[in-house]
This record gives structure tokens, C-alpha cells and sequence, in this order.
């Protein structure tokens, strides 16, 4: 049984939020905080405290709230922008404008630990599909950051998970490093229904700009450095700005051959096995 609700203070920021949080699921017809604290990846007692006014939520837990809730995403990106910069008092983000659409506000992400650990949250909240993009020189097991490894791992936990979910991943292949990863990639990953890699040739010697896409919602994009460990990046949520890298990776995904084809075509590659 949920516990009593406090009063709560609309002039204090935490407050103020939470009371919106309360009106929306009211309006949704209370869902059970068990149901929200599923979707939100936390305790029942998590989402309590959020709807008390004692925590202020992660974006991740606010936009499954929100999706649980049948809310209007940009609204409430926008909603809590707003008091995560009163609360924390953040300096304001720099605004992207699109004729005709809605306000851009990215979440920056200068290094490589808070780029993965920002994309792991995210990706732990998707609800139908996953888009990545995988062209660099070095294999994901290069990389020392603990974050990466979770966001990585993270990916393949969620295409695991039975029901009506996709994870489409495009690879490229500049050297022999990573011919010798999708070799192991494939043997990893040959076995999960809801996960599927295509391989593209890629002759420059340096980095792609690599996307993740997740639900047509959110656009993750990552800049290497020159030194290997080097990475940086960038998320927006809205489907206006998704819907033309998703039309980008589509064009890559036609050109692409799929893993177990291209690993075959090597001569000494897997027999394949239905999936």
C-alpha cells in the first residue's frame, strides 16, 4: 500500500516538480507504483520519495514516468531542464533551434566515462528499438573505462530480454584488429533473437561519428579523439531531430552485409545457425 503524500511547496523547485509528477498520474489514473517503479528500473520506495518531494529523479527515471503516464516527452524534457537547473543551480545549455519544431536542449557529455554512463541509463529505459553505429579503429575491449564496458554489456542485456524489442548494429571494418573482434562479436551474439549486425567496409583511417538511436526518441553522438581513449559527445531527445539519422543509418544498413554473410565470405568463417 502506498504511504500518505505529504504537503508539498510550490514555490520550492523539488516540490514544484514533484507536484507535477503527482498531477500527471493522477490524470493517468494513478498507476501502481510497483508498475512505475518497474518501468523506472528502481524501488517502489524511489519512486515515493520522488513523488514526496525528498529526490529529484534522474532524466532516465523521469521519461519512463512519463512514458508509463502517457506524458508528452518534450514537454517534460523541457519541465525538467527547467528544475534541474533551480535545483542545482547548472548554468544554462546552449539551445539548438529548428524552424518549425521544438527547442533542441543537449545533454553535453565531455569525456568518455559520462558519454557511456549517460548512454547505459538510457538504453536500460528503451522500450522497442536500438540503433547503433560501431566504426572505430580499435574493438570495444580496448577501451579501460568501466563505463563503457557497462554501456556495451547493457546493449546485449536488453536485446536478451524476451518481447517485442530490436537492437540493429552497424560495424565497420578498417583493419584486421576488428575483423578478428566480429569474429568473437558473432559468436557472442549469434544466438540472441533480438539482435542483429551488419558489417560495412570502412577504408579511412580514422573514427566514424557514431550514433546510438534509441525508440526514434533519442539521438546519442560520439566524437573520438586522437588518442584512442579519447571520447566525447552529445544526446538529444526529439523525434524531429532522430528521424534524419535514422534516414543516415537506414543508407548504411542497405549497404551492409549481414555478420554471419560476411564472416562466411571470409573463407573461414561460421555456419550459420537459424535464428
Amino acid at each position: 500500500m502506498s504511504s500518505p503524500q505529504r504537503r508539498l511547496d510550490p514555490s520550492v523547485p523539488l516540490e514544484r516538480f514533484a507536484l507535477e509528477l503527482r498531477d500527471l498520474h493522477r490524470m493517468a489514473g494513478k498507476p501502481k507504483q510497483k508498475v512505475l517503479a518497474d518501468a523506472m528500473h528502481c524501488s517502489p520506495a524511489t519512486v515515493s520519495a520522488i513523488l514526496n518531494g525528498h529526490r529529484f529523479p534522474l532524466w532516465e527515471h523521469t521519461l519512463a514516468f512519463v512514458q508509463v503516464c502517457n506524458g508528452d516527452e518534450h514537454e517534460w524534457r523541457r519541465k525538467w531542464v527547467q528544475a534541474d537547473r533551480e535545483i542545482n543551480g547548472a548554468p544554462s545549455q546552449p539551445e539548438v533551434i529548428i524552424p518549425g519544431a521544438a527547442v533542441l536542449r543537449p545533454t553535453w557529455y565531455p569525456d568518455n566515462e559520462q558519454f557511456y554512463r549517460g548512454g547505459a541509463e538510457r538504453v536500460r529505459t528503451a522500450r522497442s528499438r536500438i540503433l547503433v553505429t560501431y566504426i572505430r579503429r580499435h574493438p570495444p575491449e580496448h577501451y579501460t573505462s568501466e563505463a563503457a564496458a557497462e554501456y556495451f554489456a547493457t546493449v546485449l542485456d536488453w536485446a536478451r530480454r524476451p518481447g517485442a524489442r530490436s537492437v540493429r548494429r552497424i560495424i565497420g571494418i578498417p583493419n584486421q584488429e576488428m575483423r578478428k573482434w566480429v569474429r568473437r562479436h558473432y559468436e557472442e551474439t549469434r544466438d540472441i533473437r533480438n539482435y542483429d549486425a551488419r558489417v560495412i567496409r570502412w577504408e579511412l583511417g580514422a573514427d566514424g561519428i557514431n550514433m546510438a538511436l534509441i525508440d526514434d526518441s533519442t539521438a546519442f553522438l560520439a566524437f573520438s579523439g586522437i588518442a584512442s581513449q579519447e571520447l566525447s559527445g552529445f544526446r538529444v531527445d526529439s523525434p524531429e531531430f532522430v528521424r534524419y539519422f535514422v534516414g543516415y543509418f537506414d543508407q548504411l544498413w542497405a549497404c551492409g552485409t549481414p555478420l554471419d554473410s560476411y564472416l562466411a565470405g571470409l573463407g573461414d568463417g561460421p555456419e550459420t545457425r537459424p535464428r
